[in-house]
């Protein structure tokens, strides 16, 4: 794995340097040789002893270490915009790509990936992605996105999460925040693995993220508001948005 060392220190070299094709260059070899080994090799439950450690790439591995997700910002544009390479185990094998199929690959190029928590249920395990969008003047988005493998390889499209009162489920959720340098990041969403329990922090009308959070429990396929402790965390915040 020396090789894809070799080539991000590369890129922060170029970039030092304000060689922007140069540090393109080597993002795009990065970007290959990196889809190559963890395509062929057994780099599910390999370390990267130094690669995690660089500045801005990002290695986030399942608890069952059957799926990861390789993520960095490329630095070529105004806003920010991320690579990210998806490894996960399909039956015996092991696949990578740059995006899972049936999602939008212009949204995930938007996101920093933070966080996967790993869900088991009984026919598949579910893997929940957390994630930020970071966008100009002080806002950005936090959100989350389901992936899952069962028997038949991964899917994509893994719709459920209850959000509304017509029952129906999606597979991401997402919320527009204002105040990102009023330390909103430590009320994120984030996942209890022992009690299947989702947390979502409720948002002001202004934007502006509370410390109360809207709880779902999975249960039967599904994650659906569990309204006592919902009531109890409204009183706390107020109206939300």
């Amino acid at each position: 794995m020396n090789e894809l060392e070799y080539h991000y220190q590369r890129i922060d070299y170029w970039r030092s340097r304000m060689n922007n094709d140069s540090a393109v260059s080597e993002e795009s070899l990065l970007r290959s040789k990196l889809l190559t080994y963890t395509a062929t090799a057994p780099t599910l439950k390999l370390n990267f002893k130094y690669l995690k450690y660089y500045d801005g790439l990002t290695v986030l591995t399942s608890d069952d270490k059957s799926f990861r997700i390789y993520s960095w910002d490329d630095g070529t544009k105004e806003q920010h915009h991320y690579i990210n390479v998806f490894q996960y185990k399909n039956n015996d094998k092991v696949e990578s790509a740059m995006t899972m199929h049936g999602v939008d690959a212009g949204a995930q190029e938007q996101r920093e990936y933070k966080d996967v928590y790993t869900l088991k249920a009984k026919d598949r395990t579910y893997y929940l992605a957390r994630y930020i969008v970071r966008k100009g003047g002080g806002e950005y988005s936090v959100g989350l996105e389901v992936f899952s493998r069962d028997a038949n390889g991964m899917n994509d499209s893994s719709q459920i999460i209850v959000t509304n009162t017509y029952g129906m489920a999606v597979d991401n959720i997402e919320l527009e925040v204002s105040n990102i340098s009023s330390g909103a990041l430590s009320h994120t969403i984030y996942f209890n693995k022992f009690r299947k329990l989702l947390y979502v922090p409720i948002i002001w009308q202004d934007g502006v993220v509370s410390t109360a959070y809207t709880t779902y429990k999975f249960k039967d396929h599904y994650f659906t508001e569990v309204k006592e402790e919902a009531k109890k965390q409204k009183r706390t915040a107020g109206n939300k948005s």
